[in-house]
């Protein structure tokens, strides 16, 4: 009889534990089957329309206008950019050793990094023409996204005076029901990787402060080139 009760209670556990399981695998099912390709299509074309309208707008650096300006920017940016997936990614297992103490720090300049990179490839040039080639889902992109939405486009741009063209892939995810972008390709070069292989690097060999100094360094190098492109620039006739 003893035997036969504890037969029973263990079975009664296994199919606790399995109906956890499942209950655990629909729910992610459902998460991922709420990914709507035309709507991420939408909200990425949405924010890019927003930003065509601001690039056409010019105020002079300094006034209340210019400072409105960069301020709508960057509030679309926030809505488009997934930083925390970004900056948990490309840090890995040194994330959650940072101490707490340092971890905003190093968010915000890994997502003034990436923002400026983003910004400047695809906004910020208005010589270029876009057309969209390919979308879809996909699975296991990068790790801790289990399904997600690609969205493939052709650019045509000017460079030195002649036309180039590179390919750009959106890689987007939903967060809290709204959609997000957490990666971006150009050229087939994946921007969340490739942080992710340097800063790795870079973590092994040196300090958070460092790699923090680092970074700053980059978007300081970055802004630099930026702004001598502009003064050499000739003047239009």
């Amino acid at each position: 009889m003893k035997k036969s009760l504890t037969i029973i209670i263990i079975c009664w556990c296994f199919s606790i534990f399995a109906q956890t399981d499942k209950t655990s695998e629909n729910k992610q099912a459902a998460d991922n089957s709420g990914l709507d390709v035309a709507a991420a299509m939408k909200f990425l074309e949405t924010k890019e329309q927003a930003f065509e309208k601001l690039a056409n707008i010019n105020p002079k650096k300094g006034t209340p206008k210019y400072a409105a300006k960069d301020k709508e920017i960057k509030e679309i940016v926030e809505e488009i950019i997934d930083y925390r997936f970004i900056a948990e990614y490309v840090i890995g297992k040194k994330w959650s050793e940072t101490p707490e103490s340092k971890k905003e720090e190093l968010f915000n300049k890994i997502k003034e990094l990436f923002s400026d990179v983003y910004l400047d490839k695809l906004f910020y040039n208005k010589s270029y023409e876009k057309k969209y080639l390919e979308k879809g889902t996909e699975k296991k992109y990068l790790k801790g996204v289990p399904e997600s939405i690609f969205i493939t486009s052709e650019i045509q741009g000017i460079f030195k005076g002649k036309t180039v063209g590179y390919e750009l892939v959106y890689h987007i995810r939903k967060v809290d029901g709204k959609y997000k972008v957490f990666d971006v390709e150009l050229d087939t070069v994946s921007l969340a990787r490739n942080y992710r292989e340097q800063f790795e690097k870079s973590l092994k060999e040196k300090s958070v402060d460092e790699l923090i100094a680092n970074i700053d360094k980059k978007i300081k190098s970055s802004k630099s080139e930026k702004q001598e492109k502009k003064e050499t620039k000739p003047a239009a006739k």
